[in-house]
């Protein structure tokens, strides 16, 4: 028989039936702040903490340039929504257009198999989803919000383009947010983004 102290906290430990569990969203920003457009993601996560006022349950998460280790992080997740620069597509044209906005759910991320990774700083999202599912906790929501990057050299800052994509980016993850039941309120003064590298 458990003493009385571990007896009320074994019931405390216990999941009310009643009570929905606690939710996990993360929104992870990926990319070097060092490196131009690459560092659109925690770019984007400084901007949502400074204009949002988000939930407990809503986690901002910037991963920076993540190595294998990316997939621990994706783990019991509800909802990912992800913040990075994208290729436009392997053709030239509107797909390709810096500053584009693009989406992708984890069907179309998973719909090829992984590309070998050229660099320690070369994650590659498809490959975590993989290790979460094998791991049999991957998140049960997934989307990639990406912006085509005009420029990833060494450098600090944002291209205009890329910056002007910002408005599109907001109305995606806000959207989708709102699609995973969270509900949102925006600062009644946006803060100044703390982006310290620029």
């Amino acid at each position: 028989m458990l003493s009385p102290p571990l007896a009320v906290a074994a019931a405390e430990a216990m999941p009310d039936p009643g009570r929905t569990p606690a939710r996990r969203i993360v929104l992870l920003g990926l990319g070097s702040v060092l490196m131009g457009d690459d560092a659109f993601g925690p770019w984007a996560l400084k901007q949502l903490a400074a204009r949002w006022e988000l939930p407990p349950e809503v986690e901002l998460l910037d991963a920076g340039t993540p190595g294998p280790e990316l997939g621990h992080y994706l783990l019991g997740l509800d909802g990912l929504v992800v913040l990075d620069t994208v290729r436009g597509g392997k053709t030239r044209g509107a797909g390709s257009r810096p500053g584009r906005v693009l989406a992708y759910r984890r069907e179309e991320i998973l719909k090829n198999l992984p590309a070998p990774r050229l660099s320690p700083h070369d994650p590659s999202l498809k490959d975590a989803l993989l290790t979460a599912d094998l791991a049999g906790d991957p998140p049960h929501e997934v989307l990639l919000v990406g912006v085509v990057p005009e420029r990833v050299e060494l450098g600090a800052g944002l291209s205009p383009a890329v910056r002007d994509a910002w408005n599109e980016v907001e109305d995606a993850v806000v959207g989708e947010l709102r699609r995973l039941g969270i509900e949102l309120t925006p600062r009644p003064v946006p803060a100044a983004p703390d982006v310290w590298w620029e």
